[in-house]
């Protein structure tokens, strides 16, 4: 499925364009958005069995992929190794708001990419 929303001024060239279904089926939902050259795409993904726990098991991993773009460091450690500062900060970011709008009880382990 594919939704093309333009914003702004009838004509603006960079539309927003949200896909879903072509990439990503394995995971309980995944969406690409596009606009220019930038794009997102996020996953969502939990387990089919709830557990018995007294918190949500949900974790959000967030990653800025500049190899897409022909931009690498060098180095394997900045590559592929640890995650950098700020997109640990983006991940409590986005981890934070969330968790309340989760249903009570919600006990599936739950990962967003």
């Amino acid at each position: 499925h594919t939704l093309t929303i333009n914003l702004g001024q009838p004509g603006h060239p960079d539309p927003i364009v949200i896909e879903t279904g072509k990439i990503g089926r394995q995971a309980s939902g995944a969406v690409t958005l596009t606009r220019g050259d930038s794009v997102l795409y996020a996953t969502a993904a939990r387990d089919k069995d709830t557990r018995d726990l007294d918190f949500l098991p949900l974790s959000v991993d967030h990653q800025e992929r500049f190899s897409s773009a022909g931009l690498t460091s060098g180095a394997f450690n900045k590559r592929d190794g640890r995650p950098a500062e700020h997109e640990i900060l983006v991940c409590r970011l986005i981890d934070r708001p969330l968790r309340p709008l989760i249903a009570d009880g919600w006990r599936h382990e739950t990962q967003l990419l």
